[in-house]
């Protein structure tokens, strides 16, 4: 009993010691785990402090390389720019470099030419008397000079004066050639004015030339050139008042150049024919007009021809106007050869004068 009781005290007794074991293990191990523990979050707050600073460095940096990119990109472009810059200056550099070489070219020019300058100073400084002897040359032939040049001033005045001279007499002139020109025109005028009073409305006159017309139908037969008796009478009495206008007035005779007397035909037939007939027919009249004419002036005015259908009359439309085609017109021309001379003496006189 005694035994039992011995193996069980030391059950319990290796029991105790073995769980006072195992219990000094568990601390153990818990005071390792907490030591542990206990490192690991030092180590870890370090890291992560570590982490921290190295995040903080990554973002500097992360800064920095966004500046350092905004600089590179400011510099590229300055750096452009300076390019151009460099470009533009290169250029101007070659500018110069020209410029500069023709500065120096004229500095070269303008060194010999004080050279000469001076050369020419201290030439002159040494020739004093000669040169003052060649002052006095030199005064002395300006004033020839100029005397000369006095007397040619007075001389080219004279000859001015007696050009003026001469251009009053021109103008002079050329207004009374005007004046005879305008009195001519007038004579015209006139002549016509006085044939329209003279023979009234019986006949018609040319508002500008002052011609007479005469229709063919009325003085001769168709294709015949006698002229009809019972029209001579109408015809002298119409043409001793034509003339008469001509010959009796002073002022028109004495410009009076020619009569003359036309014969006109329509363009029925040939050319030749109707030539042949209208000169027959002119000088019908003349014939006549010799028959009772005893004024001896009118034959050195009076003259006849034929003009065929060289001038036919027209109508409105553009055709031709047969019936007034055919007729024998009288006319007068004015004499201009006075004139022409005057203009002619004028003209001579204008080529001596200047």
């Amino acid at each position: 009993m005694k035994a039992n009781n011995n193996s069980k005290d030391t059950f319990w007794i290796a029991y105790a010691d073995l769980m006072a074991g195992l219990f000094f293990v568990f601390v153990l191990l818990i005071g390792g785990i907490i030591v542990k523990y206990v490192l690991t979050q030092s180590d870890l707050k370090e890291k992560e402090a570590s982490f921290l600073s190295t995040l903080s460095m990554l973002k500097g940096e992360q800064q920095k390389n966004s500046e350092l990119e905004e600089l590179n990109k400011i510099f590229n472009e300055r750096l452009n720019e300076l390019d151009i810059e460099a470009k533009d200056l290169r250029q101007k550099e070659g500018v110069y470099i020209f410029e500069i070489g023709e500065l120096e070219k004229v500095v070269t020019a303008l060194k010999d030419k004080n050279k000469d300058l001076n050369q020419t100073l201290y030439e002159l400084y040494g020739q004093n008397a000669k040169k003052d002897k060649d002052l006095e040359d030199l005064k002395s032939d300006y004033n020839k000079s100029l005397k000369n040049s006095e007397l040619k001033i007075t001389y080219l005045m004279e000859q001015i004066s007696s050009k003026d001279a001469s251009l009053a007499r021109i103008m002079a002139d050329l207004n009374i050639t005007r004046n005879r020109i305008q009195n001519l025109a007038g004579v015209g005028v006139r002549v016509i004015s006085d044939i329209k009073q003279s023979l009234g409305s019986s006949v018609s006159i040319d508002e500008k030339s002052g011609a007479l017309t005469l229709l063919s139908s009325v003085l001769f037969d168709k294709g015949s050139s006698t002229l009809k008796d019972e029209a001579k009478p109408e015809l002298k009495a119409t043409l001793e008042k034509y003339f008469g206008v001509l010959l009796n007035s002073d002022e028109i005779r004495n410009n009076l150049d020619t009569i003359v007397i036309e014969g006109h035909t329509d363009t029925d037939g040939s050319y030749l024919f109707n030539l042949k007939l209208s000169q027959d027919r002119a000088y019908a009249v003349m014939e006549f007009i010799n028959e009772w004419n005893k004024d001896e002036r009118l034959k050195s005015y009076l003259t006849a021809s034929g003009r065929s259908f060289t001038m036919p009359v027209l109508n409105s439309d553009g055709s031709e106007n047969m019936d007034k085609s055919r007729r024998i017109e009288i006319k007068f021309t004015l004499s201009n050869r006075q004139t022409i001379e005057e203009i002619g003496k004028l003209l001579d006189y204008n080529k001596t004068a200047f």
